[in-house]
């Protein structure tokens, strides 16, 4: 079932709900990252739907088909206010069930801060691969131009200068992405400005996320930051970590997927 909703500047919203036929165990909430959209996780959202968990997934704005310009996502706040109308949305389609809170990547950057900023309605929280830190220092020059013109200029965009191939080592993973329409290759200085303070409060007051966590990231990753995480989990008294050898950016992507399938509901199931 395919819906949108309002934001409160206007922008338009879309949302997938995957519904399983089986006894409910939990309703998860999919935050995407930097680029993509929710119709890359159509094969994920399958798996959890077949084993007995709902899914509610989101293109978030300037992403996929919601609105907004293409890379720019104005504040937190803004994306704190979606999970919140997805949490709400969940607890309506699926009343008394548990919600799950997932987000990968940069997506996984908006659940850390969504629960360190004290929002409720999330029972489980599941993060692959957030955007802490970057695996690499970024350009000089991208810096010094996001703090300068990020009151002036705030939905100016750069190239992100992803490489598709550090993403995974499944090449047709790789070749799909590289083909997509809906990607792209675009952040607003807004938002990239937005990640680095997010990622600072996240080390700075990470101890005060007590909900169970499950935190997973691949050694190799080339984007984001396996270390970041490490660090992370170790102030986090609800994180269970796991780093996963030879893995890349996207774990859910790569050819051992299905390890990482059974790890999730694994621990999903053991928090149920």
């Amino acid at each position: 079932m395919e819906l949108s909703f309002t934001m409160q500047d206007g922008s338009r919203i879309r949302v997938k709900i995957d519904r399983t036929s089986m006894d409910i165990k939990g309703v998860i909430v999919l935050i995407h990252g930097l680029g993509e959209h929710l119709e890359r996780y159509n094969e994920w959202a399958g798996r959890f739907v077949d084993s007995g968990f709902s899914v509610i997934r989101v293109d978030l704005p300037g992403h996929g088909r919601s609105g907004g310009k293409r890379g720019h996502i104005k504040s937190f706040g803004m994306v704190d206010e979606i999970i919140s109308n997805l949490t709400t949305m969940a607890d309506e389609e699926f009343p008394g069930v548990p919600v799950i809170l997932y987000g990968h990547s940069l997506g996984g950057t908006f659940v850390l801060n969504y629960l360190l900023s004290g929002n409720g309605g999330i029972n489980l929280a599941i993060v692959t691969s957030p955007w802490i830190k970057l695996s690499f220092e970024p350009p000089r020059g991208k810096m010094i131009l996001a703090s300068v013109v990020k009151n002036i200029l705030p939905a100016l965009v750069q190239p992100t200068g992803l490489v598709p191939e550090h993403l995974s080592h499944d090449h047709d993973v790789v070749k799909r992405y590289i083909e997509d329409p809906l990607v792209h290759y675009k952040i607003s200085v807004a938002l990239f400005s937005g990640v680095h303070i997010a990622a600072r409060a996240i080390m700075e007051r990470g101890s005060e996320i007590k909900l169970p966590l499950l935190l997973l990231h691949g050694e190799d990753d080339l984007i984001t930051s396996p270390g970041s995480s490490s660090e992370f989990a170790m102030i986090s008294p609800g994180a269970t970590f796991k780093l996963w050898k030879g893995g890349y950016h996207e774990l859910h992507n790569e050819p051992f997927r299905d390890e990482i399938f059974k790890e999730i509901v694994g621990w999903l199931n053991s928090q149920l």
